[in-house]
């Protein structure tokens, strides 16, 4: 050490190095370098662009120090990713025809064969409306996962159906988005528009004929139907003893079970909490309406309660008592909460699985478990390819005996000229097309032993069993090789 000529101290460099060991080994011996890595990527959080989402590669697109997984707008084009089917292309983001060709390159933007530079409405309803509620529904994509973000697009959804004249316009957006992925399904947020369709006109019939019952699986049936049975309710008028056959309208038609389905949706929304009322009005139909009849009432009665309740190991082990529910409800029940916890968890299995396993009763978890593996499965073959009006399922009851008594015939095909003979125990009938067929009749009309023809052929593929569901009702499936007259005959 010396001094200089000011007078300053100076510290040689090896007296310097040897402080700085010290105070390093002394005063600093508890500091230790952060190199945590929290996605386990093997990048240090300190140099990952991304450090909470693993992103090997450290993919950054648009270079804008944001890795991929991380930036909600990759091609920086001002349209998050969510919504954007083009997050790599700053000069495309829609195509809601999903021909895999964005709108500014695409010469057909609706597919309707007319090229764009020609048509006088060259875009699809669907790409209208999002372009028009662009900011709304980023709003709702930035919004948590979950029933937050589900009940943000629900309210959404209300509103554009108040806006726009179109109900279908509405629910086209709502399908369109679900294929994107932007909200889980289209299903619960298609109830809103539902409810809204009501109000502004408050009918059940206008409001469901003419609309495609195939979008987003009913729901908007649904959301019609419980508005009118609510509506009712806030009135305090009495329930309306024709309940049975509001529907009846669209007998024949695809759309006719989804109006079942949404009538017991809408028994909730009258008896509230009162399930066994809602219950008893849907034991009072026939036998393949009541079965609808309770997965609406069940539907409805298992979101109110998870979610008012919340889901714990005491609500959901409580939701569906098998010691107050005739089984047939039990089951349909227990399903329910299945379907209700896939909307609840984003159509995660696993996430669902969790809350099913919670369920002390072991027959009513495994039907847990099958109803949230069919809401996926429905909700996932829907994405892909939405069934036609063709070859959707018809619910075509038949009234015997007076009106008394009903056979209930599910199929593809359209039936007609339908006859019962009593008096030989005689069933026939008419398809417009080979489809399949399935028959529930009464057990008092069928005997042990029945032949059934098509044209006068026996099907190739012929089922039949007696007492399903524990029921007195025997069920007939059959698929014919052609259309024609069906007779079902006992064999003497």
């Amino acid at each position: 050490m010396k001094i200089n000529r000011k007078g300053i101290t100076i510290v040689s460099v090896g007296v310097f190095s040897a402080l700085m060991i010290s105070l390093a080994s002394g005063l600093f011996a508890d500091v230790q370098l952060d190199i945590s890595d929290a996605d386990l990527d093997e990048i240090e959080d300190v140099f990952d662009n991304c450090p909470k989402i693993q992103n090997n590669d450290q993919d950054d697109f648009d270079k804008d120090s944001l890795g991929n997984p991380c930036d909600e707008d990759d091609d920086n084009d001002g349209i998050m990713d969510s919504i954007d089917f083009f997050d790599t292309d700053p000069l495309e983001w829609a195509d809601f025809d999903f021909d895999g060709i964005g709108s500014i390159k695409d010469e057909d933007d609706d597919n309707d064969g007319i090229i764009d530079a020609e048509d006088t409405d060259p875009t699809l309803p669907s790409e209208d409306l999002a372009r028009k509620y662009l900011q709304e529904i980023q709003d709702c994509a930035e919004t948590d996962d979950g029933p937050p973000r589900l009940l943000c697009y629900s309210q959404f959804f209300g509103r554009v159906a108040e806006n726009e004249e179109n109900n279908s316009d509405a629910l086209e957006l709502s399908i369109a988005l679900s294929k994107m992925g932007t909200i889980d399904d289209c299903h619960f947020v298609s109830h809103e528009i539902g409810h809204v369709a009501f109000n502004k006109n408050p009918n059940v019939i206008p409001n469901l004929v003419g609309m495609d019952g195939t979008m987003c699986r009913g729901g908007y049936f649904h959301g019609v139907l419980a508005s009118y049975f609510h509506d009712i309710e806030e009135a305090g008028e009495p329930f309306p003893s024709t309940y049975n056959i509001i529907c009846d309208d669209l007998i024949g038609s695809s759309n006719y079970q989804d109006c079942i389905h949404g009538l017991g949706h809408g028994l909730v929304h009258y008896f509230g909490e009162d399930l066994s009322s809602s219950l008893e009005l849907c034991h009072d139909m026939s036998f393949y309406q009541n079965i609808l009849c309770v997965k609406g009432v069940m539907m409805q009665h298992t979101d109110n309660i998870l979610t008012r309740q919340g889901i714990s190991k005491d609500v959901i082990s409580n939701l569906c008592d098998g010691t107050e529910l005739e089984s047939l409800d039990f089951v349909e029940c227990s399903m329910s909460v299945g379907t209700t916890l896939a909307f609840f968890t984003d159509h995660n299995f696993d996430e669902g699985a969790k809350s099913c396993e919670l369920i002390e009763h072991e027959q009513g978890q495994n039907y847990c478990l099958e109803g949230l593996r069919l809401e996926i499965e429905d909700s996932e073959k829907y994405e892909i390819k939405p069934l036609t009006k063709d070859v959707r399922e018809k619910f075509q009851p038949q009234s015997i005996e007076g009106g008394s008594k009903t056979i209930d015939i599910r199929s593809p095909a359209v039936i007609s000229d339908f006859e019962f003979i009593p008096q030989a125990g005689i069933i026939s009938f008419s398809i417009d097309r080979p489809q399949y067929v399935i028959l529930y009749i009464p057990s008092e009309f069928v005997t042990s032993k029945m032949v059934v023809t098509v044209n006068g052929q026996i099907p190739n593929e012929l089922d039949a069993k007696n007492n399903i569901f524990g029921e007195k009702i025997a069920m007939i499936r059959f698929v014919p090789n052609n259309a024609g007259l069906v007779m079902i005959t006992p064999l003497t």
